[in-house]
């Protein structure tokens, strides 16, 4: 952990809040053009965008679960809904039956490369072309550590 130089309380305070408002701002913004336009909730976007950025469309359910910071078994809604709609599949794990995975249909694949896009270009808008790439790996590195610092 490196910690290089004291800081007061008061600007340990708000340089977290700075991070977290901005990132707040930006996400909400994205979940509700999504929400909208596809009327998915955050935990179906994240299963439709990480699956969409998978060749083979799919990934089993508790990696999923993982990925939207839920249980398995509080995933399993998610993934009713998903397959309600007709997006996703779910199917045994070939070579092992007792896991289950999620694949995307025709329908879902095609929804997941449209999402993926706006996902980007949104991104860019409000992220990426404000700071620029540099700063923006800068800021997603930075927080990639902080995230596994705290795992």
């Amino acid at each position: 952990m490196a910690r290089t130089e004291k800081i007061s309380d008061d600007d340990a305070i708000e340089l977290w809040g700075s991070v977290i408002r901005a990132a707040g701002i930006a996400h909400r913004r994205l979940l509700a053009v999504l929400r909208e336009r596809f009327g998915l909730n955050e935990a179906e976007v994240d299963t439709m965008v990480v699956l969409g950025g998978r060749e083979s469309g799919c990934g089993t359910m508790t990696e999923l679960a993982r990925s939207a910071s839920f249980t398995s078994g509080g995933y399993t809604k998610i993934a009713d809904r998903l397959c309600a709609r007709g997006l996703v599949e779910r199917t045994p794990v070939p070579g092992d039956r007792r896991v289950t995975q999620l694949i995307l249909t025709p329908e879902g694949r095609e929804m997941a490369i449209e999402l993926r896009a706006l996902t980007a270009e949104i991104n860019r808008e409000h992220f990426i072309d404000v700071i620029g790439i540099e700063r923006a790996r800068l800021v997603a590195g930075a927080l990639d550590e902080v995230r596994a610092a705290n795992e």
